[in-house]
């Protein structure tokens, strides 16, 4: 649906190779790469982003949900590559409308060398759908 601008002309976001190979042999059940996305932060501190409090809207983001696999790739090499059983354990998710996911990620448990608060703002067309399968996996 809202693939990002920066996405389609220059690919910003685009899984690597052998990643999308790895992933696809998993068996992709949701793929949303470079979906446009707004992040929220707040005390958040990473490898490449340090912010007290702010927003970014109209990035590049991707969300992949495989049978075994928790992707989810942000601006600034904010990275998570988790088993879908350990990824759940470690975000909150809010369903805005039909097509927009709120997710808050515990940064220090997802997210290599980060930690405080972030918040993405996806706005996709299988929000509703992702929103259902997750908290399924949650319980």
């Amino acid at each position: 649906m809202a693939k990002s601008l920066f996405y389609r002309l220059f690919g910003l976001r685009k899984v690597p190779i052998e990643t999308r190979n790895r992933l696809a042999q998993e068996g992709i059940l949701f793929d949303e790469e470079g979906t446009s996305c707004a992040l929220a932060f707040k005390g958040f501190k990473g490898e490449r982003k340090s912010s007290l409090r702010g927003w970014q809207s109209a990035e590049a983001g991707s969300l992949i949900i495989t049978n075994q696999t928790f992707y989810v790739a942000l601006p600034f090499t904010i990275l998570c590559d988790k088993l879908i059983s350990e990824g759940v354990k470690h975000f909150s998710m809010e369903l805005k409308d039909s097509n927009k996911l709120v997710m808050k990620f515990d940064a220090e448990k997802l997210f290599a060398n980060s930690s405080g608060e972030l918040s993405c703002h996806w706005r996709m067309q299988n929000a509703e759908v992702i929103y259902r399968h997750l908290n399924s996996l949650k319980e």
